[in-house]
């Protein structure tokens, strides 16, 4: 889930500027990922994210949703040692028009405050209490809007459901996991040397709920470097551990839902992911020009195998 290399520490105290203009342009052929941002820089994103589930051989979709926002980050304040940040959801759509006043309402009533390293990497969201008190409310107006087509006894059992949900979501730790989606999108890869067409091995740690990180693997590779039109593209593949994850799932169905008295089969499943992205950033100050990502995730037991397909693409304005 984390898109992020935490193992990853920056090594770049002694290299000499390529270009005074182009500073993470090391040379024809190698390139730094480093954010060089001023208080009150503003970058605008418009975002689309799409959604396929597949059941057993078939290619049909069994479900198939799409959004698309516009998100705007803003530098709000810095240190020799760091970043503060905010994030706003401009405005967004979504297929589903029943709750589409609420996810729109959650989106843009939501600010997120948060702190980056000197590279700008992400390090830390400095709201989380805010937060919660917006999703909460949220999750509220959801239950009610939900629950007023049901039966008396369907709506008990959806709003018994929802409230463990909430319960649990907004819990400090799983709050901050809700919102990190759209920051790792954006600061997953800072603080880090790359060279042309030479594949690097990293290091991966997926944030999970209840305070949980998945390890994995990932590779990165410098595809090309256009000084002219002063970007670089990167791309960049990463999984989890199989066995790590399937440990995590355990906990989170068992966190998430402690009353119920359904029992999900994890010993019975077989889980796995591939993410995978292609970054375009900007050689003069570190923003991300472009950003396309997608993750093929698979689940099976016993009866039935299901494929998940998420697609995912940032594009400056």
């Amino acid at each position: 889930m984390k898109q992020t290399l935490f193992v990853i520490t920056a090594f770049l105290l002694s290299f000499n500027l390529f270009s005074q203009e182009q500073p993470n342009l090391l040379s024809s052929s190698k390139i730094t990922t480093i954010g060089y941002w001023n208080i009150g820089d503003k970058a605008i994103y418009h975002v689309t994210k799409s959604e396929m589930t597949t059941k057993g051989s078939s290619t049909q979709p069994v479900k198939q949703t799409s959004e698309s926002y516009d998100l705007e980050i803003t530098v709000v304040d810095s240190t020799e040692h760091s970043y503060i940040l905010e994030m706003k959801y401009l405005n967004g759509s979504t297929e589903n028009e029943e709750i589409q006043d609420i996810m729109n309402n959650l989106k843009t009533s939501t600010v997120i405050r948060y702190q980056t390293d000197e590279m700008g990497s992400y390090e830390k969201i400095l709201n989380i209490p805010e937060l919660q008190k917006n999703f909460k409310l949220i999750l509220d107006e959801l239950n009610k809007r939900l629950t007023a087509k049901l039966t008396p006894e369907e709506s008990k059992a959806f709003s018994i459901r929802m409230n463990e949900m909430t319960v649990q979501l907004s819990k400090p730790e799983n709050i901050e996991v809700l919102y990190l989606q759209d920051i790792l999108g954006m600061h997953s890869y800072y603080g880090i040397e790359l060279n042309l067409n030479k594949p690097q091995e990293v290091d991966m740690e997926f944030p999970c709920f209840a305070n949980i990180t998945v390890p994995g693997t990932g590779k990165m590779v410098l595809q090309s470097i256009n000084k002219a039109k002063d970007i670089a593209t990167f791309s960049m593949t990463s999984k989890p551990n199989k066995e790590e994850l399937k440990k995590y799932m355990k906990v989170f169905f068992g966190q998430l839902f402690p009353e119920s008295k359904e029992k999900v089969p994890v010993d019975q499943m077989s889980i796995d992911f591939e993410n995978k992205e292609k970054l375009v950033i900007r050689l003069s100050d570190g923003w991300m020009e472009s950003i396309e990502a997608s993750q093929t995730a698979f689940v099976s037991d016993s009866k039935e195998k299901i494929k998940k397909v998420t697609s995912k693409q940032f594009t400056r304005k």
